[in-house]
């Protein structure tokens, strides 16, 4: 069964002038160009719980499976994100069956700090997955993968997302990741990078320092894959969205 493709509505950020996505007005046109799966981002909410429902519904009627994306992080000085418990609610709320997040700061497991998350995994019908960011300290292989070691030993069902391009900004080789963290990997952001005078920047699919058809040979075709990239401005970006994701299914 071949890999299924998202898209996280990132891509459609430069879509207006104010940068500003609304997300329910662009799900027909995104099962209309294939795709199974829309990845929410909740900094894109402009209305609350009134959108979220209103999303949820939208993209039942187009045949959507939704992913919700968190700016935030799972562990704050080695406590649970006071906020966990909402986003979860508002994951139910979208109909999500995926919640992402990025580490923080995580100290270990209690017993008690295991029993709280246990008891949002089991009230929610969503996955929870947590995504490498851009920091050595919260976002490499070696820390997440020693999460996943804890999490599994409290018997947590947690999953890891693999941002293609965020290992770029620590210094660590993607597929080096890639090897050490495919076990544990539920869920593929694609966004490729490259070097710029100020910096490490985003980049096109194929024009960065990441070969992403190799790279996503590394991981088993049961793992999902979602666009997340800005795809340009204005008109351009549906051409971008369409070549781009043809491309990804023709590898």
């Amino acid at each position: 069964m071949p890999r299924e493709i998202g898209l996280n509505t990132l891509a459609y950020m430069h879509r207006s002038a104010d940068n500003k996505v609304e997300q329910k007005e662009i799900l027909k046109e995104i099962k209309e160009m294939g795709f199974p799966i829309v990845e929410v981002r909740r900094e894109y909410i402009l209305s609350g719980k009134t959108e979220m429902k209103e999303i949820a519904e939208l993209a039942s009627d187009a045949g959507l499976k939704v992913f919700y994306s968190v700016p935030a992080e799972l562990f704050t000085a080695g406590a649970l994100n006071e906020q966990l418990g909402i986003y979860f609610e508002e994951a139910s709320l979208l109909s999500a069956v995926q919640l992402k997040l990025t580490l923080g700061e995580f100290q270990g497991f209690t017993a008690e700090l295991a029993e709280k998350l246990r008891e949002l995994l089991t009230a929610f019908s969503v996955h929870l997955t947590i995504e490498n960011d851009q920091t050595a300290e919260k976002g490499s292989p070696a820390a997440l993968m020693a999460f996943i070691a804890e999490a599994r030993k409290a018997s947590l069902d947690i999953g890891l997302t693999f941002d293609t391009g965020n290992f770029v900004y620590i210094d660590t080789d993607p597929f080096v990741a890639a090897k050490e963290m495919s076990e544990a990997v539920t869920y593929i952001h694609i966004k490729n990078v490259a070097n710029a005078a100020d910096g490490i920047v985003l980049s096109g699919l194929e024009s960065g320092l990441v070969d992403m058809r190799r790279l996503l040979s590394l991981f088993p075709d049961s793992v999902p894959a979602s666009i997340e990239y800005p795809c340009g401005v204005g008109e351009e970006v549906t051409e971008t969205i369409i070549a781009d994701y043809r491309k990804i299914r023709s590898w």
